[in-house]
């Protein structure tokens, strides 16, 4: 488990190169790719369904992405792009194209199917820690 997390902060942080994250929010981001792994595994390790576990590893990352976003002033998706990429879903999607080329079309929509629920789980994911954060802060500053 370990070593799975540890290779998943190196994919982040490589990934983070590419995009050409710097300094510290390379750090940051990397972390934050870590902490989605070892959620995405620990709740695998629980029996949840997939979908459901990538739900809680991209929930953890978008609160995480949040919460450090604000602490250093930088934009969230600074953090949370790069910390999301060893859950996307690209062997989803190469499996479906591939099942589409060998004819195997029900097998392709199979996997097809599985990939949106996963994209969509995350998005969800993102979305719902987004708007608990956005109106925090706006009923905060109508408050005060």
């Amino acid at each position: 488990m370990l070593t799975e997390i540890f290779f998943a902060i190196v994919v982040t942080y490589s990934f983070g190169l590419i995009f050409n994250v710097k300094g510290n929010l390379l750090l940051f981001s990397s972390f934050g790719g870590g902490i989605g792994w070892f959620f995405y595994l620990l709740s695998l390790k629980y029996n949840f369904a997939i979908s459901t576990s990538y739900f809680i590893a991209t929930t953890s990352i978008a609160l995480y992405s949040e919460l450090v976003a604000r602490k250093i002033k930088v934009p969230v998706t600074t953090l949370l792009i790069a910390a999301l990429i060893p859950l996307a879903p690209g062997g989803g999607v190469y499996y479906t194209m591939f099942y589409l080329i060998q004819d195997r079309y029900q097998e392709s929509l199979l996997k097809a199917v599985e990939t949106f629920i996963i994209a969509g789980s995350m998005a969800l994911g993102i979305l719902i820690v987004s708007t608990i954060f956005r109106s925090y802060y706006i009923i905060n500053r109508k408050v005060k």
